[in-house]
C-alpha cells in the first residue's frame, strides 16, 4: 500500500473516532470507517444517530476588531440604538418630502444616535472615529453661534480657526482610542 493510501485511510480512522465519541454512537469501532469512507463526517454521524456538532463560530469584523470586541451599551438587550437610527431615518424622509422642522427633528435624532455609538466605541478602544468626533462639538458650537447668537461667523479666518480645533480635538481623542484600545487589548489577555 502507497503511503498517501495509507495515510488517507489514517485520517478516515481519526475521524471516526473523533465522531463516535460524542455519545451514543456505542460500538462498531472497525466497521464504520469501511461502511462510510467516501462521506462526510457530518453524514456518518447522522446515519449513526448521534447529534452533529455545530461547526465552531468565528466572530466576525463586526464583533472582535484588532482584539477589542465591541462594546455593548448599558441597555445592551434592548436595541435601543437601532430603534433610535430607524426613527431618525424615518423622520428625515419624511422631512426631506416637504417638512423642513421633521427634517430637522430626523437630523437631530441621528446625530444623536451616531455620536452615542461612535463615543461608545472610540472610548472602549474598538473603532476610531476621531474626526468625526472632534468635528462634532465644533459644527454645533458653530451653528449656535450663528443661528441662536445671530453673530456672522464665516469665510476663510472662521473657517480656518475651525479646524484648528478639529484638528487638536481630533488629535486628543486619537490619543484616547490608542491608550483605551492598548488597555483593551491587555484586559482581553
Amino acid at each position: 500500500m502507497s503511503t498517501s493510501r495509507a495515510k488517507k485511510k489514517q485520517r478516515r480512522r481519526a475521524r471516526a473516532s473523533a465522531g463516535g465519541r460524542g455519545g451514543g454512537g456505542g460500538g462498531g469501532g472497525g466497521g464504520t470507517p469501511s461502511r462510510g469512507a467516501g462521506g462526510p463526517p457530518g453524514a456518518q454521524r447522522a446515519a449513526r444517530g448521534a447529534p452533529t456538532a455545530p461547526a465552531p463560530r468565528h466572530p466576525s469584523r463586526l464583533e472582535i476588531r484588532d482584539g477589542v470586541p465591541r462594546p455593548d451599551p448599558i441597555w445592551a438587550p434592548f436595541p435601543l440604538t437601532e430603534i433610535g437610527m430607524v426613527v431618525g431615518l424615518v423622520l428625515f424622509v419624511v422631512g426631506f418630502a416637504g417638512a423642513p422642522r421633521v427634517l430637522l427633528a430626523g437630523v437631530g435624532v441621528l446625530v444623536v444616535v451616531v455620536a452615542e455609538l461612535c463615543l461608545r466605541e472610540h472610548f472602549a478602544g474598538f473603532r476610531s472615529h476621531s474626526i468625526l468626533l472632534a468635528m462634532l462639538p465644533v459644527t454645533i458650537v458653530h451653528l449656535g453661534l450663528v443661528v441662536i447668537g445671530d453673530v456672522r461667523w464665516r469665510g476663510p479666518l472662521a473657517l480656518a480657526i475651525d479646524l484648528a480645533l478639529a484638528g487638536a480635538l481630533a488629535w486628543w481623542l486619537q490619543q484616547r482610542f490608542r491608550s483605551a484600545q492598548s488597555r483593551a487589548r491587555l484586559h482581553r489577555t
